[in-house]
C-alpha cells in the first residue's frame, strides 16, 4: 500500500487534546515529521509524523490535556506542583507520550545494529 501523508483532520481524530488547534499549526508540524520520517517504511509512517507533530506541539506548550504523569502534587492558588525525580529527568522525545510513541515506532523501524560476518576458514 503507497504512503499517505496525514492530514490535520487524521491528526486531531488520533490525538483528542489538539482538537481545538487550527490547521495551519498542525500542517507546520506534520511537515515537518514528514522530512524526519522520509527514510521510513511506509506501513509506520504516517503514525510517526502524526507522534512527531504531536510531540512538537505539546514541547511548545499547545493542546490541552490531563495534570501530567509525575505529578505528586498540584496545587492551583499561587501555583504549586510537585513532579517525581523520573518525570523530572526526562528529556528529548522522553519528555512528552507522543515522543515516547515516536521513539517505539523509530525503534520498529530501524532495530539494532546488523552484523555481517565471515568466519575465518578452518584449516
Amino acid at each position: 500500500m503507497a504512503y499517505t501523508a496525514p492530514t490535520p483532520d487524521q491528526f486531531r481524530a488520533r490525538y483528542s487534546a489538539f482538537a481545538a488547534l487550527d490547521n495551519v499549526a498542525i500542517q507546520v508540524w506534520l511537515d515537518e515529521g514528514e522530512t524526519e520520517t522520509a527514510s521510513w517504511a511506509d506501513d509506520t509512517r504516517a503514525r510517526a509524523v502524526m507522534a512527531y507533530a504531536a510531540h512538537r506541539l505539546a514541547e511548545g506548550g499547545q493542546g490541552t490535556g490531563n495534570i501530567a504523569a509525575g505529578v505528586t502534587s498540584f496545587k492551583s492558588g499561587t501555583f504549586s506542583a510537585t513532579i517525581t525525580d523520573a518525570a523530572a529527568s526526562r528529556t528529548g522525545y522522553d519528555a512528552t507520550v507522543y515522543g515516547r510513541e515516536y521513539l517505539e515506532l523509530m525503534r520498529r523501524n530501524f532495530g539494532g545494529p546488523r552484523l555481517a560476518w565471515t568466519p575465518p576458514a578452518r584449516a
